[in-house]
């Protein structure tokens, strides 16, 4: 039997589950020093609670997703309006470095992946869905991939299994991340160049609660709606090429865009009142994306493969966490930006986009700001290494 919530069921729930992960890490000073995002805990708190439901009463909860990728489409326009284009145009370089490391890593998880498979007796092709497919690529890659797999190679559970995968690494990497950035502030004595409330998205836990008024929030509202319809007919041109660009990257450039043109468009207009509000807009959507994403997890799908799911994201694990801490920190520069950037490498190796921004923002709300950080890795994220994982899949799946 299955039971499905609607929208707004779905939405209210959310709200709900993300005040119950503020309520644990509130009292967790553990959670609060290794900077673990309350969404993720309270998510993943309500996950165990649905898996519960269904192996004691057979009833199988879904939810409605339909805003979540509204949510997660409003966060990068929020953020691409608070980038500055010349801080971007200076950070060119660690933006080049940060995808030459993932492009890397990409080939460590398949290779990784493709030996454990063969280890366990699969069809090596199974390596790949337990590697750069499901980990760096997310759940949605693997779902994109599934009908060639089974075309191609007659590989089936595919997408159950890249699923798993993408669950496992995604809890791993929103647990591991914080403790991996206070491990390296604390052992290398990092200072944040600037501390306080000026985060790009949320505020620093000893900062003040934000003043805004309804004017600068409705004007901070249309700002992020102007940028996603700029982010809109950027990626309608695009697809209109053959190519693919996902919304939110496009929506993250248009809102850079706007965001850098704003002083020549109405210099008069109190921008920070507007900037405070994009940056409670954006720490809103991105709770309440990763609250609807981890509830709505079904912890019993691995089945069969429970095993290799458990193996296999064990390995890749230990493989990002070291490669974010020996190789990565020590490259971007062996400085605080450089250890905010390495727990957020976790994300991306593990998770996702948004799981690599939920770590990053957590890490600045407790240590301080990390504006590189949150300049370079969500362009090498949307932009470059989605189309470098995608090439990489392809090449490993002809082997």
């Amino acid at each position: 039997m299955t039971f499905e919530v609607d929208v707004f069921g779905t939405t209210t729930i959310a709200i709900c589950v993300f005040f119950l992960g503020y309520a644990i890490v509130m009292r967790s000073q553990f959670m609060r020093t290794y900077g673990i995002p309350e969404p993720v805990i309270g998510g993943f708190a309500f996950a165990i609670l649905i898996a519960l439901v269904y192996l004691i009463t057979n009833v199988e909860i879904t939810f409605d997703m339909t805003r979540r990728d509204t949510l997660l489409i409003y966060f990068f326009a929020a953020l691409g309006l608070r980038c500055n284009i010349r801080d971007l145009i200076t950070n060119g370089r660690p933006l080049l470095l940060l995808v030459l490391l993932a492009t890397v890593f990409i080939f460590v998880q398949n290779i990784a992946g493709m030996s454990i498979a063969r280890a366990f007796g699969y069809d090596p092709q199974i390596g790949i869905v337990g590697g750069s497919m499901s980990l760096i690529g997310r759940s949605g890659t693997t779902v994109a991939w599934a009908p060639f797999f089974r075309e191609q190679f007659g590989v089936d559970n595919v997408s159950r299994l890249g699923l798993a995968v993408n669950m496992a690494g995604l809890i791993a990497a929103c647990c591991l991340g914080g403790p991996l950035a206070q491990q390296l502030i604390t052992r290398h004595r990092l200072k944040a160049p600037q501390t306080g409330g000026n985060l790009e998205v949320g505020f620093a836990n000893d900062s003040e609660a934000p003043k805004v008024d309804y004017r600068a929030f409705l004007l901070a509202l249309l700002r992020i709606h102007i940028a996603i319809f700029g982010g809109q007919l950027i990626s309608a041109g695009i697809n209109a090429t053959g190519l693919h660009m996902p919304l939110y990257v496009s929506c993250l450039l248009a809102g850079i865009a706007l965001g850098n043109l704003k002083p020549r468009i109405a210099p008069q207009i109190d921008w920070t009142g507007s900037d405070q509000c994009l940056t409670l807009i954006a720490y809103v959507s991105l709770g309440l994306f990763y609250s609807m994403t981890l509830m709505g997890m079904q912890l019993w799908t691995a089945g069969d493969l429970l095993v290799f799911v458990l193996v296999v994201a064990l390995i890749q694990v230990v493989l990002a966490l070291a490669y974010a801490y020996l190789i990565v920190f020590r490259i971007m520069g062996r400085d605080y930006d450089a250890a905010v950037i390495a727990a957020g490498f976790i994300g991306i190796a593990l998770g996702s986009t948004a799981t690599t921004m939920a770590i990053m923002t957590a890490v600045a709300k407790q240590y301080g700001r990390a504006h590189k950080a949150f300049v370079i890795v969500p362009l090498a994220c949307g932009i470059f290494i989605d189309i470098i994982n995608s090439l990489a899949i392809t090449f490993f799946a002809t082997l």
